[in-house]
């Protein structure tokens, strides 16, 4: 009798751990008790995959989890999924822009007749409108999309300009080359070539996609977004000649110091070097991890199978980038000169990296508390000097040799935040939103003085239009 007690305890104990178990794989989100929302691993989950299906990245989930091998997870482990604006110090909760006189003035700038052209589902614009009494110079006289000035694309997503939005990055679609390329710069006149001989576009497109679709959730957008993202790149990484296997394990480089958008063939980063042709960077290369990591989100959310074939490139890259780019002793992101050897120059391109989600969390900390705080090289009165304070040809209102620019300020204070530094993101921002809430509509310029907020050169510039989505990524209210 007690044997037969025995065995029916057994099986009844069994029977409830099976219960909890499946109880677990059917229902793999549970909330703590401290109200965070805890995951629980499932077979074939991993890091990337999680941190994917909440919106954070592994650098945050392996600190918040205190996992030391972000490799090593076991089915059913609990990972706690941290809530970025309690976890941030001293942050904002979001707030809806919409109705502030930052939004106003981003969207009566946007809305202006002479900034678009569209056709069809394509949206083309004036790579910047000429101010009266500003003197047209050749950029200014047709229609044509950059990249880089396609960033604000975000601005109009975040006004809830979804079909413009879309339109911005359809226009490179519609004119992407036959062997997946982008072309530097796309018309209204031009359809797409044969293959990419020329300038490539600063590879964001699909990062910038995943972000839009995130504000507009239009699943056909996605998957156009995805099938382009794709293609292009598999041109970077199969088909294209931008990769150094022999001194940079085959990291990217670029092919001038055009596609880099920094213009500026004075600017040290690229005469150390003898040219931008002539070391691996550090932003190209967190460029495509972003981008990777965009289409691996993209995949997952698409159902697409090709998930981990995005996935893989991220991490492979990353790793490179940190066990050859980043300096120790410095706690900065160096490019690798295709002589040998890192290029020890701070520039803005060595912060890139908290963008894409590269660096550890340790690492991140450093890289801010050293080079972003009071006494560091990027610390600055009026936003994010493109070229550290202390480098040779440093100049706060000399173009990329230390001015402030929005657009890939905004990418900064993205991974600022990311990484939960809201103050420093704060201290960036700020000080531009201030300037075009008070200087009203007619204040878009193309970079300002990083210590005085002097605009400079070109105004009412595209992609001034960024500090729209720079602000709600630093959660700033006004």
């Amino acid at each position: 009798m007690k044997t037969i007690m025995s065995n029916v305890t057994i099986s009844m104990r069994i029977s409830v751990l099976v219960l909890m178990c499946a109880y677990l794989f059917i229902f793999p989100e549970q909330t703590s008790a401290t109200g965070e929302v805890v995951h629980v691993v499932q077979p074939g989950d991993n890091l990337s995959r999680i941190a994917a299906r909440y919106d954070t990245t592994v650098a945050i989930l392996t600190a918040h989890n205190q996992i030391t091998d972000a490799n090593f997870i076991w089915v059913g482990q609990s990972i706690n999924i941290p809530d970025k604006s309690k976890n941030a110090p001293n942050a904002i909760r979001p707030a809806s822009l919409s109705n502030t006189s930052l939004s106003k003035s981003v969207s009566e700038f946007l809305d202006k007749p002479f900034i678009q052209k569209i056709i069809g589902d394509r949206v083309y614009y004036s790579f910047t409108p000429v101010a009266e009494g500003q003197p047209r110079t050749y950029w200014f006289q047709s229609i044509r999309n950059h990249a880089h000035e396609n960033l604000a694309s975000l601005a109009y997503a975040s006004l809830g300009k979804c079909s413009e939005a879309q339109g911005m990055l359809r226009a490179f679609y519609y004119a992407q080359n036959s062997d997946g390329g982008f072309p530097y710069l796309v018309t209204a006149e031009t359809g797409p070539g044969a293959t990419t001989t020329t300038n490539i576009t600063l590879p964001v497109l699909a990062w910038e996609a995943l972000q839009i679709y995130r504000k507009c959730g239009d699943k056909a957008f996605l998957k156009d977004s995805f099938e382009a993202g794709a293609k292009n790149d598999d041109w970077w990484w199969l088909h294209s000649n931008r990769r150094d296997h022999d001194r940079c394990q085959g990291m990217f480089f670029w092919k001038n110091h055009w596609e880099s958008v920094r213009d500026d063939a004075e600017l040290i980063t690229w005469t150390s070097t003898n040219g931008a042709q002539n070391q691996c960077a550090v932003d190209l290369n967190a460029y495509l991890v972003a981008n990777d990591r965009a289409l691996y989100h993209m995949a997952i959310e698409l159902g697409d199978d090709r998930a981990e074939i995005f996935n893989t490139r991220a991490s492979h890259l990353s790793n490179l980038m940190n066990n050859l780019m980043w300096n120790e002793e410095d706690s900065f992101y160096y490019g690798i000169s295709r002589r040998g050897g890192q290029v020890q120059v701070r520039d803005i391109g060595g912060l890139m990296p908290l963008y894409a989600g590269i660096p550890s969390t340790n690492q991140a900390h450093r890289l801010v508390n050293r080079h972003l705080g009071p006494n560091g090289d990027f610390h600055s009165g009026f936003g994010l000097p493109s070229l550290g304070k202390r480098e040779n040809g440093y100049g706060s209102a000399r173009r990329w040799q230390g001015g402030m620019w929005p657009s890939l300020t905004t990418l900064v204070v993205k991974g600022l935040v990311d990484y939960n530094f809201v103050n420093e993101a704060q201290h960036i921002t700020r000080p531009l939103v201030k300037k075009i809430i008070d200087g009203g509509t007619q204040n878009f310029w193309e970079f300002y003085d990083s210590e005085t907020g002097t605009p400079s050169h070109a105004q009412n510039y595209i992609w001034g239009a960024t500090v729209l989505p720079m602000a709600e990524f630093a959660r700033i209210q006004n």
